[in-house]
Parts: C-alpha cells; structure tokens; sequence
C-alpha cells in the first residue's frame, strides 16, 4: 500500500492502512525494516538517511501504527527539506511489516538571479531578498520575498510593477537558481485633480473625498506623491458613496482621464462623472423575516417615506435589522435592499429581504497565528466566549478589540461549521507585527528650551518571560517604556511597567520608576521616586433615562525624594518695598531635601471623538492627593485638581474649545515650591512667560500659589488636512491662599495659534489685554514655540 503527502494535497486518515490492518489481523504487527529512497540524488544516501531517522517516530522493533506513520510524514512535510513524502508498506515472510519512505527532497538553491530590473541594480535588489543560498527552497520564504520586492518598487512610486519568480536548473546541474523576473512599471507625479460635470459639490469637496490627493507639503517641497492609477477604483467608490448619501442613485464615472504634462514627469486627472437626480423615497416594505414581522424590524430604521434617499443611513438601517437577529445567535443571517426606481420621477421604493438561517451556540474558538502571544491575553479581549449565542455584533466587537491591541497585522475571525447543526466554532487568524520601537529625537520649546531623547517602547511585553530567562520577552500583553531625555533646563528618565489585566481581572496597574531635573531661573530642583497606579473602568447607566456614563477611577501611591537648591541669593537692600509679593518670603528659605510622598485618587470621563485634534466631546478629570507624614513626608496636605475640557462643533468645521482648571491645596502650613501652582504659559495663560502669573516673593521671584483658577476660550478652524488655525482668550491668576476663586482677580490674554496634524509643531502668540499682578504691568506679547517634542 502506498500513501503520499504533499504540499499540494494532504492526507488527514490513512483509509488504507486502516483497512489494510483490518484486514491483516486484530492482532499488534511489528515493524521489521526501514527503508528510505529518494526520487532524486541531490541528497547523499548518508545523509538522507540520517534526515528521516532523526525525523519519524516510527522504529524498527516497535508497533506498527497508523497514526505514528501519518504524524511522521507531517513531521517530514513540516521540516521543510521535501517537496513530496510517500509510505510503501508490506509484509515481509517473517511477519513484519516493513516500511519504506520514498521522499521528493527540495532543490538546493544555488543562485538568486534578477532579470528584467533597470531602475535597480541586482545588487541593491538582493538585500531587499531574504532566502538564503546554499539551503533547500523554502517557498513561503519566496513568497515574502516577491512581496518585498513589489513593495520596494510601489514605495517608490513605480505602482503597477510585477513580479514573477520561477525556477532555472544551475548550470552545472546540481540544484537550482532562483529567478525574479521584474516588468517595471514607470512613475510619475501627480500634480492635480479635476472634475467635469459636477453641480452637487465644488472641487474641493471632491477632491477631499477620494483617495488620489496630493498633500499639501508637496506643493512646497515637491518630494513624491508618486501618481498611482490603482487607486482610481478605490476613488469610483467614495464619489458613489459620497453621492450616494445625497440620493444621486444613478450616480457615475464615465470617464477618467491621465494627461501627461511638464515632459511626461507629471500627470493631470480628471474625472468626468455624471450626477444624475436625486431619489425620493416611496414606499419601504420587507419580506422574508420569520422570527420578527415586518413592522418590528421597520420600526428600528430611521428612513422614511418622503425622504431623500441616503445611502449612508440605509447601511445604518440594515445594521439595527441585524443587530435584533445577531443578539440571539442568527450567525447566517443575511439582509439586503432592493430597489424599484421610476427614473422619470426620480423615486425609489426600497425593499428589504431577509434569510435568517438557524439560530446557534459557540462550541469552542480557537487561536492560530500568535507565535509570541499568549492565548489568554488574547482570550480576555474577546467580547464573545463558549457556550454564547453566535452573536455577529460580538465577533465585530471582538475583531475590533484585537485589531486595537496593535500587536497584529491582520485579524480574521471565521465561524466554522461543526458536525452539530446548533454549534458553530470561532477560528481566530492572526498575524503578528513588531511591537517594539526605538525612537531618537530633538526638540525646543520657549518652555523647556532644547532637548534631545532618545526612547524604547515594547507594548507586548512579558515580565514573567524576562523573569524566566526567555527570549525575547514578549507576548504578555503588558507596556514597558524607557524614556531618556536631555536638555537644557529639563532633563528626564523614566521606567514604567503597565499590566492592563492585573489579578487577571480589567485592572490596570501602572509602576513608574523616575528621576527629574529642572533648572528654573530662580534655583533648581531634583527628584528621585517610585510610583503605582490601579484604575478601572466603571459603568452605570443615569437614574431615569437610557444613557450609559463610562468613568475611569484610580489609586495610587508616590515616593519622592526632592532637593531644591542653588536659589538666587539676593542683598536685603534689593528687597521690594511695595508690591503685591508674600511677605517675609523668599525661595531662598526653600532650599531642603523633602520627602513627599502621597496617595492618589482620580476620576477621569473623556467622551472625546479624538485624543488629538478632537471635533466633539469632553474631558473631565478629578484628583486629589494627600502628602501626609504617616508616609515619612515632610507635612501633611491634600491637593485638589478639577480639569474640564468641552469640544463643541459649530458652523460647517469650526471648534469650539472650552477649558476650565481649579486647583487647590489644603494645608495649615505652606506646602514647598514643587507643590505650590504657577501659571503662564502654553496649558494655562498664554501671552505670559511660564511660571510668571504667580505670587512674588520679596525679592521679585515667583513663589507660587496654593489656589489656581484658569479658563480659556478658543475657536480652531482646521485648514485642508495638514494644519490648524485657532484664536483664543485666556485668562486665569493664582491666589497665595487656598480655596480662593475669584474671576475679577483674572489676568487676561488673548492670541492666534497654528498646529500642524502630521508633524510635532505648535506656534502660539499670545498678547496680555488685562494684568491684576503689580509685577506683570506693561508686559509685551509673547511667542510660545514647541517642535518635536513628544511629551
């Protein structure tokens, strides 16, 4: 009897060797020899051997059986040196079975040849190429190789390359050359884009919409945007759904036209589309729904007869239909419109159609893919488990969560059918990416003047791995970040650890190891210390109403060694004599070493469509700190801090940005500097020098404050894709006293500012229009410059 495996078709039960023992006797069959052939002599005899020996489980000596003989040939096939693995098995006169393996070893590759390539030599070519030579052809390897290649050539603009790989016997003939054989594309720049035909909406708007677009740091710098015409039915599709949303059905592209220009360098093109009318919605009906009627399943959209119809919100109509069926398992269901349009009047009657398939249960998921990864930090992220209705909304959900773990290239979630009709299984496919990044950068801002860093992040990390002695440490799903950071006034370095799952449970514990640096004008300060932080997520729906609030809460804990020292010295006699300065204080009297460690609470709600540049939304955050001595501190105080932000859009794209901050500090005693609040500054009242807007000490030196109020208002207007324009009014001041607040001691400014989207730059200029402090009359405008900082 003769069974194979191969690449090409695998053999999962041995029918023969079944019936054959079946036949033979019930009776245990002992294996009498081995013999092991080749199809080819490109491997020596010896050695050949040796390859299947050291392979297969199956022995001289030991039980026949089936099931070992069908791992070995995966074991072989797996091993990656054969192209073709097959078993010949019969009885030898003694009784025995003697067992042959007749294997297809894989060629050696002796050469990698590159043909057809102009615009790169063969040389700079094979670097991109990671199959070895001298080893047996490993055709997943060749696979991402090819892809290398193409993604080489469409970084660099030649969109439209191809690359076909094939197999030349070497010259001398023994084993084989690989050969990539490259049909170069050419590449040109896109200078612009064009409509013809359109009514509905301007050039502009167009063009925003679809995928071929030249940014705008290209009209300066004139670097890439290399002209891809693959795009062109990716741009079809967001006119047809941008038109699509204002009722334009039969909406078209009729033509698109590429004009060279400026020598064939560039390239101009125009889309020629034709708009049509808009479809008014006649009648909405529903057909094929067993489980709910009609009327059940209509009353959940939002379109109605008499409206203009919307593409848009009829792919949000279908989903709140399934959405009724997916919560109880209907994981086959299918739900689709039809339309009946008069093309005269320009009306639609929409028709939905429902096959719902059986309703199931989940049997078991299972996870392939994650090499590093653990399986339980994928599981925990699951929104579906065992035993769950097959509910389509939680393996979105659960898709979703993976794909923002941002530990895998692609997530596929497939539902497989089982031998039970009622029971479905889950097979995750997952393909993992680097997680780790090492960053090198150098900034300056009016605040903390220059800075380089340097920074290691791995947000896989695994310490129990690094504890273990394995390598690399990852796949346990916590963050690890080292910060270094070197300036000028402020230098930096951090150690943190975060675990999002601690105890197994939706806890995240965060551990900050840190030292700081900081050289004010008036002294500097230095601090060493060790901080945690657990926080969870909290949920509860409003007494009264549907709406569902989602707050995060927190504790924790910091130790902190803090030394100030070299303070300016000042002579008596250059003491002022009026003013509005703290009497009998100087920062000279702060010069100490402290402890000052303390409890943390924190309440955050951030409701924001965005963490930078949000439209819509708002942030809430509450904390409070007590410094006390039953932690070693220097004195005992609390510390209060309420920030709220609200984003409100207005008016086509402006935003509305609205910010009020209190903070406050509890004490009988003064608090030290480093825990005493300053304002001025990009943060708290722009137009004034950082720390400025702040109680004076009697030699004219900030000292800072145990209250702080500051509130802004600021309109932003973002400007094509790349930037942001805003004009503000900042106002805000500082109290000595804690728990004052009062807006008529305010100091106030107001400004322009500019922030760029893809790159690290804010320019703010802010100008004081009203000053309560004695020491901040007469104070000019100031420009507040941040690049390539961070954080």
């Amino acid at each position: 009897m003769n069974v194979s495996f191969s690449r090409k078709r695998s053999c999962t039960v041995l029918l023969g060797i079944l019936a054959w023992v079946a036949s033979v006797s019930v009776m245990a069959v002992e294996v009498g020899s081995i013999v092991v052939k080749s199809t080819t002599d490109a491997i020596p005899q010896l050695t050949l051997d040796a390859k299947i020996y050291g392979t297969i489980a199956t022995q001289v000596g030991h039980e026949f059986n089936p099931a070992t003989l069908t791992a070995d040939i995966k074991k072989l096939v797996k091993s990656g040196q054969f192209e073709d693995v097959r078993t010949n098995f019969g009885m030898m006169p003694n009784g025995k079975v003697e067992v042959t393996y007749l294997v297809t070893p894989k060629p050696i590759v002796r050469a990698i040849v590159f043909e057809g390539n102009r615009e790169y030599k063969s040389s700079r070519l094979s670097h991109t190429v990671k199959h070895e030579v001298g080893i047996p052809l490993d055709e997943n390897q060749l696979a991402k190789d090819r892809n290398a290649l193409l993604e080489r050539y469409r970084n660099a603009g030649y969109f439209g390359t191809e690359v076909h790989t094939l197999r030349r016997a070497h010259e001398d003939g023994g084993g084989v050359d690989i050969v990539f054989v490259i049909k170069e594309a050419e590449r040109r720049k896109l200078k612009k884009v064009y409509f013809e035909g359109n009514t509905v909406f301007t050039q502009g708007e167009l063009r925003k919409s679809i995928v071929t677009q030249r940014q705008w740091w290209r009209y300066i710098l004139r670097l890439g945007n290399w002209f891809n015409s693959e795009m062109q039915s990716m741009d079809k599709d967001k006119l047809k759904t941008l038109y699509g949303a204002k009722g334009y059905m039969d909406f078209s592209v009729s033509a698109v036209r590429v004009t060279p220009v400026d020598g064939d360098k560039w390239v101009e093109v125009t889309y020629v589309i034709s708009e049509g009318q808009p479809y008014t919605v006649t009648d909405i009906t529903l057909a094929g729904s067993r489980r709910f009627s009609a009327e059940e399943l209509l009353k959940v959209i939002k379109t109605r007869v008499g409206d203009v119809h919307d593409s848009t919100r009829e792919n949000t109509d279908t989903d709140l239909m399934k959405a009724k069926y997916e919560q109880l398992g209907y994981l086959e269901l299918r739900l689709w419109p039809t339309y009946t349009q008069d093309r005269e009047k320009h009306t639609v009657a929409v028709n939905y159609h429902v096959q719902e398939g059986d309703p199931s249960h989940i049997r078991r998921i299972e996870i392939t893919g994650n090499e590093r990864t653990r399986d339980e930090v994928i599981r925990r992220e699951l929104a579906i488990a065992p035993t769950d209705l097959s509910d389509n909304g939680k393996i979105r959900s659960s898709r979703r969560r993976l794909q923002n773990m941002g530990y895998f290239e692609s997530v596929e979630i497939l539902p497989i059918s089982t031998e039970d009709p009622n029971l479905r299984d889950l097979r995750i496919e997952l393909v993992e990416k680097a997680t780790g990044s090492l960053s090198l950068g150098a900034g300056f801002s009016t605040e903390d003047s220059a800075i380089g860093f340097i920074e290691f992040t791995e947000t896989n990390f695994d310490l129990a791995r690094l504890l273990g002695g394995e390598w690399p440490p990852k796949g346990g799903g916590q963050r690890l970040r080292s910060r270094v950071q070197i300036g000028n006034d402020v230098s930096n370095f951090i150690l943190s650890l975060t675990e999002p799952w601690f105890l197994d449970r939706r806890l995240e514990l965060s551990s900050d190891v840190f030292l700081r640096r900081r050289d004010e004008d008036e002294y500097d300060q230095r601090g060493v210390g060790f901080g945690q932080m657990l926080s969870w997520p909290v949920t509860f729906r409003l007494p009264w109403t549907s709406h569902t609030e989602n707050w995060r809460l927190g504790i924790g804990y910091r130790i902190e060694r803090i030394r100030i020292s070299d303070a300016d010295k000042h002579d008596e006699d250059s003491a002022l004599q009026k003013g509005d300065f703290v009497k009998d204080r100087c920062i000279k009297d702060e010069e100490d070493s402290y402890w000052a460690n303390r409890l943390i609470f924190r309440v955050t709600r951030d409701t924001r469509d965005a963490y930078r540049f949000p439209t819509r939304g708002s942030l809430v955050s509450l904390q409070s700190e007590y410094v006390t001595e039953a932690l070693g501190s220097y004195e005992s105080y609390g510390r209060f801090q309420l920030e709220a932000s609200k984003y409100i859009q207005f008016y086509h794209d402006l935003v509305l940005k609205l910010d009020a901050n209190y903070y406050t500090t509890t004490s009988d005693d003064d608090p030290a500097i480093f825990d005493r609040y300053f304002a001025g500054g990009i943060g708290t009242v722009r137009g004034f020098k950082r720390r400025d807007v702040a109680p004076i000490d009697r030699f004219d030196d900030p000292i800072g404050g145990n209250s702080m109020l500051t509130a802004s208002v600021e309109v932003i207007k973002p400007v094509s894709d790349f930037m942001f324009v805003s004009t503000f009014l900042d106002g805000g001041t500082v109290w000595w006293d804690d728990f004052k607040a009062d807006v008529g001691d305010f100091n106030y400014s107001v400004g322009v500012g500019v922030q760029f989207r893809a790159i690290p730059i804010s320019i703010y200029y802010g100008y004081p229009i009203h000053t309560e402090f004695d020491h901040l009359d007469g104070k000019s405008g100031r420009l507040h410059f941040t690049i390539g900082l961070s954080y």
